[in-house]
């Protein structure tokens, strides 16, 4: 118990500090102390995990296509990596809440107009966030949506200036 206590003492010092997200748990056992089976969770953080996960797995791919243009190049590296980080967290997440996670599905073609779909992409992200924040339980996701809130309407904004500038 007490090295759980600690566990996440330093996860939520980690996740305060900065905008970079919080660093992945070593394993899943670490995200299970973190996470559970104590901590509360009900189908609205399965259901916002569960959504974001593909969701993520679709930004990586448009942030992929964004990230061969010069002047978005360093924020979209900076999404794929994130996002690929959020991805191995949530699915230990539904894992440890004895939920499957989503199959991977195959990505899409590149779209016309990378910035503006990523722009819409991540303002679907924004919306998913605040579905948790109004309905989830599990202090952890409520915690990320948080996060993505903040952090995603950032990357709105800096891909908005992208777009203007193109």
């Amino acid at each position: 118990m007490r090295r759980a206590s600690i566990v996440l003492v330093a996860a939520l010092i980690a996740a305060g500090c900065g905008s970079t997200p919080a660093p992945t748990p070593a394993s899943p056992a670490a995200t299970a102390e973190v996470l559970g089976p104590g901590p509360r969770h009900n189908a609205a953080d399965v259901a916002f995990v569960s959504a974001l996960i593909p969701h993520h797995r679709a930004g990586i791919a448009l942030a992929g296509s964004v990230a061969t243009n010069p002047d978005a190049r360093t924020l979209a590296e900076a999404i794929i990596v994130t996002q690929q980080d959020e991805v191995v967290r949530m699915t230990d997440w539904l894992r440890v809440w004895g939920a499957n996670p989503p199959a991977s599905t195959p990505p899409g073609s590149a779209p016309a107009a990378p910035v503006r779909a990523l722009i819409a992409h991540q303002e679907e992200a924004v919306r998913l966030a605040q579905q948790e924040q109004a309905n989830g339980a599990n202090p952890t996701a409520l915690a990320y949506a948080e996060q993505i809130v903040e952090s995603r309407t950032a990357q709105i904004e800096q891909l908005r200036q992208l777009h203007a500038l193109a």
